[in-house]
């Protein structure tokens, strides 16, 4: 069975979870099997038409949801002098598009995310706050696609440098939730806040109801949830703590500490209360340095996670790529990719969520792009190769029998940002 892969491409290139009794789980322990990274030999995957350029100057390509009927692509874009915060509407096809200005692109704010849930398109996006301005807030607002003038609920947040956040439906396809991180509160005398949290609320509800997820004792950033089968959610984020060798710091960075950095997970019934206490997915020694997550399909508390792990075999040998499941109070660990993984984040890419198959994609120190697929419990069914027809193609999502990929402008010339559909058999 054919394969088409849908990407972005530039002409130049642009749990009721209770803690566990048992051990952490140990990702250093031998992993069941590996998955063979080869260049190809007879391509994987062919451009299949013309490509299809999107609107606009200086495009920046954010997340993208899959509706029914089309492809949904948060986008900001320079128009007529001003830049303009958009969703472009792609019939699955990929021979035409329709454009949704959200409103004025921001500062720093991201494109409006696109989501779809029970055959509705909606746009998420940051927002001003109304009334009263004030600098130290700002609102993430959700309206359906068609009735952006009026939205369904906002929720207010710190006005941090983090604008991380997810959101998700329960089953019975009442009110969302939204997860977000944001700085905790600062001890006294303290100039900046020593740790984040992680922050829940149903859309529509008074934002004194907002509830700390994350425990006291957890710095923790980048959320995500996932709805469970058995009813309610997943909530995850990444904690991290400072690295300490000697009574010193040691510099991870410019301005930075060195620091571990692991992930932890807890349970949500369908209103956003947590389900038992949170619980370490990763080993609190390692260094995750992205991960996306997928919900089990055989068992009810289930949860499937692919972990970029920065914590390589030798020096120098780049990131691994972890396959992570938890069943119950049961996690196991399987290195996927023993080196040369990017930092930059791996995806799971499915067709929906009943789809039997789904690709991983991840890119390499060499910043080419890798794509194998896989199971619905992402079991890699065959080698990863990496792909000359997606050079300068980064796959971000998964349509009916294709892929998105997103790409950047790599010379000075300026370029059009085009989807193409891609063939891989």
């Amino acid at each position: 069975m054919r394969v088409l892969l849908l990407a972005l491409v530039t002409a130049s290139l642009g749990v009721a979870c209770k803690r566990a009794s048992e051990p952490a789980p140990d990702a250093s322990a031998p992993a069941p099997s590996a998955v063979p990274v080869v260049a190809e030999t007879v391509p994987r995957c062919r451009p299949e038409g013309a490509g299809l350029p999107l609107p606009g100057e200086d495009v920046v390509v954010g997340d993208v949801a899959l509706a029914p009927d089309a492809l949904l692509v948060g986008l900001t874009r320079r128009e007529g002098g001003k830049r303009v915060a958009s969703i472009a509407k792609v019939p699955l096809d990929v021979k035409s598009l329709k454009v949704v200005d959200v409103g004025p692109a921001l500062g720093d704010d991201p494109p409006p995310s696109p989501r779809a849930s029970g055959g509705v398109a909606y746009a998420v996006w940051y927002a001003r706050p109304s009334g009263q301005s004030t600098t130290l807030q700002r609102e993430l607002r959700v309206a359906k696609l068609d009735a952006l003038a009026s939205p369904l609920g906002t929720v207010v947040q710190q006005a941090d440098e983090s604008f991380a956040f997810d959101l998700a439906w329960p089953d019975d396809k009442s009110a969302p939730i939204v997860a977000w991180d944001e700085d905790a509160p600062r001890k006294p005398g303290a100039l900046l806040a020593d740790r984040g949290v992680v922050k829940v609320q149903a859309l529509g509800a008074p934002a004194a109801s907002a509830k700390v997820a994350s425990p006291e004792t957890s710095d923790a950033e980048d959320p995500r949830l996932v709805p469970r089968k058995a009813g309610g959610f997943f909530l995850a984020w990444l904690a991290r703590r400072a690295e300490v060798v000697d009574a010193g710091e040691v510099a991870e960075g410019p301005g930075e500490r060195r620091a571990f950095r692991w992930i932890e997970v807890v349970a949500l019934d369908a209103k956003g209360e947590p389900q038992g206490a949170p619980r370490r997915l990763t080993p609190e020694r390692g260094r995750v340095a992205s991960f996306d997550l997928v919900a089990g399909q055989e068992k009810d508390d289930a949860l499937v996670a692919l972990v970029v792990d920065e914590a390589a075999h030798t020096e120098g040998a780049g990131a691994r790529l972890l396959r992570v499941a938890l069943e119950g109070d049961r996690v196991e660990t399987t290195e996927l990719v023993d080196g040369g993984v990017a930092r930059s984040a791996a995806a799971i890419l499915a067709a929906s969520a009943d789809s039997t198959s789904r690709w991983v994609a991840w890119t390499d120190t060499l910043e080419r792009t890798v794509v194998a697929p896989a199971s619905r419990a992402l079991l890699v069914k065959a080698s990863a190769s990496t792909e000359t027809a997606l050079a300068s193609a980064r796959p971000l999502a998964a349509v009916p029998g294709g892929l998105v990929a997103v790409s950047l402008p790599t010379g000075t010339a300026p370029a059009p940002v085009e989807l193409r559909r891609f063939a891989c058999p």
